[in-house]
C-alpha cells in the first residue's frame, strides 16, 4: 500500500506541475493503479504545448507521461514524459504534419525501461486526432522514413487504426507517406 501512496503522490505532483505551467494543457489523464500483468498503462497524463491562436505556422508536441517504471525509490519521476508526438500546424493550407511519433524504448540512450508496446503512442495519436478535429484541420499527413522500416508493421497497425492511409513510395527502404482527411 505504501508503493501506491508514493505513486499517487508522484502522479499528483506531476499533474500539478503540468497544470501550473501556462504553456501546457492537459488533454487526458487516467489515475488507476497499474496491474503489472496489463500491457497498457492505466496511470498517465497526456498533455500538449499547442495553443489555439492566430499564429499561422508553428511546431508543437503532445506528450504522454506515465508513472509505470518511472518512479525512483524516493517517489520522484525519472523522466518528464515517455512518448512524444511532434507536429507542425500550417493554417495557410489548413493542415497538420506529424514529424515524429516516438516512445522511449530500449534503443534510446535516455531510456531506463522499454516503454514500447504499452499504448503510449496510441494515447498520443488519439489526443492528436482530437486536437486536429477541434482546430478544424482539413488534412493530417506525415512521412515514414527509412528509420521506420524496422517498425513498419507496428506503424501500419497504429496509423490505420486511427484512419490514416499509408503509401510506401519505396518499399525497399520503407520510405512513404501517411495521410488522413479530417473533414
Amino acid at each position: 500500500m505504501t508503493v501506491q501512496t508514493e505513486y499517487q503522490q508522484a502522479y499528483n505532483k506531476r499533474l500539478a506541475a503540468i497544470e501550473a505551467d501556462p504553456r501546457l494543457t492537459v488533454l487526458s489523464s487516467m489515475n488507476q493503479p497499474q496491474d503489472p500483468a496489463q500491457k497498457k498503462v492505466s496511470q498517465y497524463i497526456v498533455f500538449t504545448d499547442f495553443k489555439f491562436d492566430e499564429q499561422k505556422q508553428k511546431t508543437n508536441s503532445i506528450y504522454v507521461y506515465t508513472l509505470f517504471e518511472n518512479v525512483d525509490k524516493y517517489g520522484h519521476s525519472k523522466a518528464d514524459y515517455q512518448s512524444q508526438l511532434l507536429f507542425e500546424t500550417n493554417r495557410w493550407d489548413n493542415g497538420m504534419h506529424i514529424t515524429v511519433l516516438e516512445t522511449l524504448g530500449s534503443e534510446s540512450r535516455l531510456a531506463f525501461y522499454d516503454f514500447e508496446n504499452m499504448g503510449l503512442a496510441q494515447l498520443a495519436l488519439k489526443a492528436f486526432i482530437n486536437l486536429a478535429t477541434k482546430a478544424d484541420i482539413a488534412q493530417v499527413d506525415g512521412t515514414i522514413s527509412s528509420f521506420d522500416k524496422v517498425n513498419l508493421t507496428k506503424l501500419r497497425h497504429i496509423f490505420t487504426k486511427f484512419g490514416f492511409t499509408i503509401k510506401l513510395t519505396d518499399p525497399q527502404t520503407g520510405i512513404g507517406k501517411i495521410s488522413r482527411k479530417m473533414q
